[in-house]
C-alpha cells in the first residue's frame, strides 16, 4: 500500500474550508482514507476527519461520490 505522503508532518492542521486539500484524502467512493494509507498520527487522522466531516456539513465536499 502506498502512503499519500512521504512525510507525516507535511500538513500542520486541516482546516475544514480547505477542500482542495481535504479531497485527497477521500478515496473515490467518498471515504475517508485510513490512518495507514494516510500515515498521519491518530491525533492528525482525527484532526482530518473532524474537518472533512465539517466540510461535507457546509456542502464544500459531497457525502457520496459518484465512482
Amino acid at each position: 500500500m502506498a502512503k499519500i505522503f512521504k512525510h507525516k508532518t507535511d500538513i500542520a492542521f486541516f482546516d475544514y474550508k480547505d477542500f482542495k486539500n481535504l479531497q485527497r484524502y477521500v478515496n473515490q467512493y467518498g471515504q475517508i482514507e485510513q490512518r495507514k494509507k494516510t500515515g498521519l498520527t491518530e491525533s492528525k487522522q482525527r484532526q482530518l476527519s473532524r474537518a472533512i466531516k465539517r466540510a461535507r456539513h457546509l456542502a464544500l465536499l459531497p457525502f457520496v461520490s459518484h465512482g
